[in-house]
């Protein structure tokens, strides 16, 4: 046992954490600044007239977004459940 040297054992910070990558190395966005589609919004049959509807709350100003299973506004929070 004499014979044995003493190790003492350091403390890892640097291994423990992630190294940060480079911004070569990122993943980037694929789909980035594309272009709202504002003609799937409106109807041109009969005059132009939008596909959604009012938000009852709000007024004509504001519309509803169409989900499923639900309407909801984003101005004031309004949803309707629909089956």
């Amino acid at each position: 046992m004499a014979d044995e040297p003493k190790t003492e054992e350091a403390p890892k910070k640097k291994a423990d954490k992630k190294e940060k990558k480079s911004q070569k190395e990122r993943p980037r966005s694929k789909k980035k600044h594309t272009k709202v589609k504002v003609w799937k919004l409106y109807d041109t049959k009969n005059g132009l007239t939008r596909k959604n509807e009012h938000c009852p709350r709000c007024g004509a100003g504001t519309f509803l977004a169409k989900y499923k299973t639900r309407k909801y506004c984003g101005k004031c929070g309004w949803s309707q459940i629909s089956k």
